[in-house]
């Protein structure tokens, strides 16, 4: 009797169980469905951005310098062809003179290059057959401002390709209309760019035009009715993607969780009702759960064991991982909250580069160590195979995205810090900003017996690892000098409490760093543990800590990169001069223009200076107000002075203009011209030993 209303109770109970899950069930589904939408979107608004950026770069490059070549057409061609060569994406480009405008009699009104294949681009024919002053694009150059006119979708009848163009005003020295730079692109681009788009493979995405016209479509479905809609504008073109989902993503998942909840809400009630019946006999049952409890600790010291050894651990206030060099010292702890921790931490040296990983995995206990030990594993083998921090990230986070149902995530922090030049390259994954130690007079925070000063280093933040394994993280920099402190941390230190339950916060972190920091060496993470553990007091450890310095013992050198004087190594000069001037902090759009120069002047030297060698100097100069990047280049060729063929600090305005005093052409006037407008300085001198040396200083 006593049992009697268990029944109706159990009704009312499953009753009420499932309405609260039927609706947390579809907010939450639809929320994660509008996420995965919007992700998607960002990607590819990004994506379509980033071309249409290119596109403006291309067309300003033509109205800009083409102008300066109005006598000289073949000329006109190369800088066409070269525009097309330097933007693998865009289908053609062109510049039409105005019917008015009169350069030469009997030269053509119009220049272009149009793409034939991969690895093909021919110059167009003559304009003079077509009437492109009725052109919608031309016209809308004509009538537009500065930022030009992007037209709508259209059909090519020369390719019979669907194309878009984007085109804007150009103007000689005297500041008059003389004509309109333009170029094309076919959208047969966007339908693989859609496809990667949709979340799901019934979703339907459009992508319409600035007229508001349909330009491309993936997905079957011409009715919208019933599906979740989401639209955004893509600029600077005034394109509008739209991502349609049918209704069925999210009603699926909660039927599928609604009936898996009311079968083991059931299934429970029906085992808790047996329970009840039987507890009063079933006392043997605490003893075997006594007995699992005392297994599973067992099983956790030994867990504990195998993930101290996996992480170089010791003793849980003691610094194990602490590696003897001469000219770096690295030392790193982990304190686990629990037996097991998610917390990780690894490095490795190849030669005279440092990789090093700091992480912190979401959950706790043995799921997240599970989660550590594998990116360890992987970190490991990645960083044997690969060189850059970027490729390590990406490597590690395609295998940790698949088949990852649990969702679980590592937030981290990737680096290679090349020890003779003091260059790291790093890569973030959703981790905490580093930390920088150096001494200075002028700082942000400084103590008064050290004078040190701390600096939190600047973050793309990306995506953690495991959400997304086609996700392309970015790289950057920045220079360790001598006696220099690299502090990487988790959050458990910057987020534990004391007995007040005051939080720690990055404030007094920060202080916290810099007074127990030394820049001559000893036991860094020692010291900063101590005063942390004095700021907890009596107050438990709440989450997992981990700290890891990294500090240069030896002067820094500048870069110096030496290749046989051949093609091939062109690369091997670009990437140094990339990675050094990222590090030294200079903007990535302005270091690409100094690639593309500096490669011009080598390929230059490769074919006519008759060079064994070539060598490439990279340094930074001392000043701190003025930083300046200082890149250095020598061969053993002939005395060849480039900065004398080129009078002018601009590209010249004609041909003649790279012709010399005996109507010679100028060998690498073009290169040199893109140079000078680049640099702030240009210097050449002919060393005793018989060397050409060019130098070329940027303000960083």
């Amino acid at each position: 009797m006593r049992y009697k209303w268990l029944p109706i109770v159990s009704a009312l109970f499953l009753v009420i169980a499932m309405t609260l899950q039927f609706v947390m069930s579809y907010h939450r589904t639809k929320a994660d469905v509008m996420e995965r939408i919007d992700y998607k979107m960002e990607l590819a608004q990004k994506d379509v951005i980033s071309e249409l950026h290119d596109m403006c770069d291309a067309v300003s490059d033509i109205a800009t310098y083409l102008p300066q070549y109005i006598q000289d057409t073949t000329t006109q061609h190369q800088m066409i062809e070269s525009v097309l060569w330097r933007y693998p994406n865009l289908f053609s480009c062109y510049f039409h003179y105005t019917p008015d405008y009169v350069h030469r009699p009997g030269s053509r009104t119009a220049v272009g290059a149009l793409r034939a294949g991969k690895d093909s681009i021919v110059s167009s024919g003559p304009a003079s057959v077509i009437n492109y002053t009725d052109r919608d694009w031309y016209k809308g150059a004509m009538q537009s401002d500065e930022t030009g006119y992007w037209s709508s979708s259209y059909n090519d009848v020369d390719t019979d390709s669907l194309i878009f163009t984007y085109s804007r005003k150009a103007y000689d020295e005297k500041g008059r209309v003389i004509g309109v730079a333009g170029a094309d692109y076919t959208l047969s681009w966007t339908k693989q760019l859609l496809q990667d788009t949709r979340p799901y493979e019934d979703a339907v995405c459009q992508l319409y035009g600035p007229s508001g016209t349909l330009i491309v479509q993936t997905g079957d479905v011409d009715d919208l009715a019933g599906m979740i809609v989401s639209k955004k504008m893509l600029s600077p073109a005034n394109m509008l993607l739209l991502i349609a989902v049918p209704e069925h993503h999210i009603w699926d998942d909660i039927i599928r969780v609604s009936l898996i909840t009311f079968v083991v809400l059931l299934v429970g009630i029906l085992v808790a009702g047996i329970l009840i019946r039987r507890l009063w006999r079933d006392q043997e049952e605490y003893v075997r759960a006594e007995t699992a409890n005392k297994v599973l600790e067992k099983e956790l010291r030994i867990a504990s064991n195998i993930q101290k050894n996996i992480l170089r651990v010791g003793d849980r206030d003691k610094v194990k991982s602490e590696d003897k060099w001469q000219d770096v010292e690295l030392q790193a702890a982990l304190i686990p909250m629990r037996e097991v921790g998610g917390d990780l931490y690894d490095f490795y040296r190849k030669e005279d580069d440092l990789y090093f990983i700091i992480g912190d995995v979401s959950g706790k206990s043995v799921p997240a160590a599970m989660f550590m030990s594998a990116t360890v594993n992987l970190f490991r083998s990645a960083v044997r195979r690969l060189q850059s921090p970027k490729a390590i990230m990406e490597d590690i986070n395609a295998v940790l995205s698949d088949n990852n149902p649990s969702m679980m995530f590592v937030t981290a922090f990737v680096g290679r810090l090349h020890i003779p030049t003091g260059e790291v390259l790093y890569c973030n994954a959703g981790h905490l900003p580093p930390i920088k130690v150096q001494r200075d007079k002028v700082s942000d925070q400084v103590t008064k017996d050290q004078g040190l000063r701390t600096k939190e280093i600047a973050l793309i933040p990306n995506i953690p690892l495991g959400y997304e394994g086609r996700f392309r993280f970015e790289e950057q920099g920045m220079l360790l000098g001598k006696d220099e402190t690299l502090v990487l941390y988790t959050d458990g230190l910057t987020e534990v409490r004391n007995e007040q339950h005051e939080m720690l916060g990055m404030q007094r972190w920060l202080e916290m760093v810099a007074a127990n920091i030394s820049s001559t060496g000893g036991d860094n993470v020692s010291a900063i543990r101590k005063a942390e553990i004095r700021f907890i007091g009596k107050a438990e450890q709440t989450d997992d800590m981990t700290l890891m310095t990294i500090r240069l013992t030896k002067e820094v050198q500048p870069l110096v990169v030496r290749v046989d004087n051949r093609l091939d190594q062109l690369p091997v000069i670009r990437t140094a001069l990339h990675n050094y001037g990222l590090c030294a902090g200079s903007d990535k759009r302005t270091l690409k223009r100094l690639e593309v120069a500096l490669e011009e002047v080598v390929v230059n030297i490769i074919n006519y200076s008759q060079a064994e060698w070539a060598e490439l100097r990279v340094e930074t100069s001392s000043e701190i107000e003025s930083r300046k990047l200082i890149v250095t280049l020598s061969d053993n060729g002939v005395s060849f002075n480039p900065t004398n063929k080129v009078p002018t600090d601009k590209i010249p305005s004609t041909q003649e203009g790279l012709k010399d005093e005996n109507g010679e052409w100028r060998i690498g006037g073009l290169g040199i011209a893109l140079l000078r407008q680049i640099a702030d300085e240009l210097r050449y001198r002919r060393t005793e030993e018989g060397q050409n040396e060019l130098t070329i200083i940027k303000n960083i």
